[in-house]
């Protein structure tokens, strides 16, 4: 199956998304950060990046927009998780995601169901 790296700053939630994409036979890394989450996309190959948009540090938007900035054929298809907050909601986030190259959005909370179901059609796009 498909190589995916969670990158999200909070450790259950990603424990949680790996435990829900690992049952469906992808293998999962997790990233607690932004910055950290770049350097293993720049040093491994993933077909997909579930990428949080609020994190301190490097945010998910700069995280997208310098991914998509290097070699794009080597790049994983991006879903941008937004939770949104007061100064910055979730509407926002995914306008701005758009503009930056994330090839889908989901709005925490989502279920399983929605995150299996925009996994396998980007999976499946991205074979095609």
């Amino acid at each position: 199956m498909a190589r995916i790296l969670v990158i999200d700053d909070v450790p259950a939630f990603t424990a949680l998304l790996r435990m829900t994409l690992e049952t469906q036979g992808h293998h999962v890394e997790e990233a607690h950060d932004g910055l950290s989450g770049l350097s293993t996309l720049e040093r491994e190959s993933f077909d997909l990046a579930i990428v949080d948009m609020m994190m301190p540090g490097l945010d998910g938007i700069e995280l997208i927009r310098r991914l998509r900035a290097r070699d794009t054929h080597r790049a994983p298809c991006i879903i941008a998780m937004s939770g949104g907050t007061d100064d910055f909601p979730a509407a926002f986030s995914l306008n701005l995601s758009a503009m930056h190259g994330a090839d889908r959005v989901l709005y925490k909370p989502f279920d399983t169901s929605e995150l299996t179901a925009a996994v396998g059609e980007l999976l499946a796009a991205r074979a095609a």
